[in-house]
């Protein structure tokens, strides 16, 4: 089945490769598109069975995203949000999956992550209130997880949180106005004193059950596996299907150009071209390889339930953050050797630069800041982040 949804995806590259000038153009992924992809399956890939989804081994997942991506950047982002986000949704209460998906198996998630939310508890829940900026696919999407600090009654911060908050119950606000991922549809969002009840809360006692449940022999092997080792990897692989589809259009000029030269033109053979398109393609192909690798690692110990040491999780995130910067650096080089042509504003090339560079600025893809710990851990120091670690 899984094998089947990738196929779908491929089929749709074509028109969704047509439609990515139009996409930055509009500002938004078009509704033809996201129905097209929902039709997939794919968006149902890292959702609980329990409710429709397939969970899908997270490698199948991610590469139908980098292919979506190498066709349009800004289609591959969304799609890869969104479907990341099913995955969290797993993980809270089984009433929280009801909710998004006990009608409708095919109600699509996405999130803004960072703790600007402000919650207060309820006798019924939590009130919740906040503006948040740049989730993505915001029109496509029926549910929203939000990032919140959980307030105490003498209002000081006792708890990071996230809220899962109704389409019905926010208003978005159309500040997106960006020099890459245009077309990914990012939105403010705004809620006001709104009551979340307490199953669509995920707090520390919920990351706590889900540590309990992880050992148990029932849990699917799909959420055993380290939410942020799924989450950080859906910010970088489309960034990096982005740059092979620069890639694949640069070379596919390149041939055609050698084609019709018939052999005359020297324009493009140039062994220090060559030797740049070898470095890049090489820097693209190790990061798939590190990431690949290591989600079949993950999913292999997860099926087993076996522990997950503390060195996959820290190569994991070393492995996801080094991801993105292979991208950046893959695309610079591009960009670089593709002369007048990849500079302008019609062409793919430059569309996929800035595409990547936005994506790379985001919190997650903070490159320093995520090597440190691997680091440490490989001078024999103790490592105490509690992100990578739950």
């Amino acid at each position: 089945m899984t094998a089947d949804v990738l196929e779908s995806v491929r089929t749709l590259l074509p028109d969704i490769r047509k439609r990515a000038e139009r996409t930055e153009l509009d500002r938004k992924v078009s509704t033809q598109t996201m129905s097209a992809l929902t039709a997939t399956g794919l968006f149902r890939m890292l959702q609980p069975r329990t409710h429709g989804g397939l969970e899908s081994d997270p490698k199948t997942f991610f590469t139908a995203i980098r292919a979506v991506a190498a066709a349009c950047g800004s289609t591959g982002w969304v799609a890869s949000i969104i479907g990341a986000t099913h995955c969290h949704v797993a993980l809270m209460e089984p009433q929280a999956a009801e909710d998004v998906w006990g009608k409708n198996p095919d109600a699509r998630v996405t999130a803004s992550y960072g703790p600007v939310g402000r919650m207060t508890p309820e006798s019924d829940g939590y009130r919740l209130s906040g503006e948040w900026n740049a989730a993505a696919g915001a029109e496509h999407a029926d549910w929203f997880l939000l990032g919140a600090l959980l307030v105490g009654p003498a209002h000081d911060v006792v708890d990071y949180s996230v809220a899962l908050v109704p389409r019905s119950d926010l208003t978005l606000t159309d500040d997106w106005n960006v020099v890459g991922l245009r077309g990914s549809g990012s939105k403010g969002v705004v809620v006001s004193g709104v009551v979340v009840p307490a199953h669509r809360v995920y707090a520390s006692i919920g990351r706590t059950r889900v540590e309990e449940r992880r050992s148990e022999p029932g849990t699917p092997a799909l959420y055993r596996i380290p939410l942020i080792a799924v989450y950080s990897t859906s910010i970088s692989v489309p960034l990096v299907g982005t740059a092979e589809g620069a890639y694949d259009y640069h070379l596919d000029r390149m041939r055609d150009r050698a084609q019709f030269s018939h052999g005359g033109s020297k324009g493009n053979d140039d062994n220090f071209l060559h030797a740049a398109l070898a470095r890049g393609l090489t820097e693209l192909d190790a990061t798939v390889l590190q990431v690949d690798r290591n989600l079949d690692e993950l999913y292999d110990l997860a099926t087993r339930n076996a522990a997950i040491p503390v060195e996959t999780r820290l190569r994991a995130r070393r492995d996801q953050v080094r991801s993105t910067e292979r991208a950046v650096e893959a695309i610079d080089l591009l960009l670089k050797v593709s002369g007048g042509h990849g500079v302008r504003n019609s062409t793919v090339i430059q569309r996929c630069w800035r595409d990547v560079h936005t994506g790379a600025a985001h919190l997650v893809n903070n490159v320093e800041q995520s090597l440190v710990p691997y680091g440490r851990w490989a001078s024999g120091y103790g490592v105490d982040d509690a992100l990578i670690l739950s």
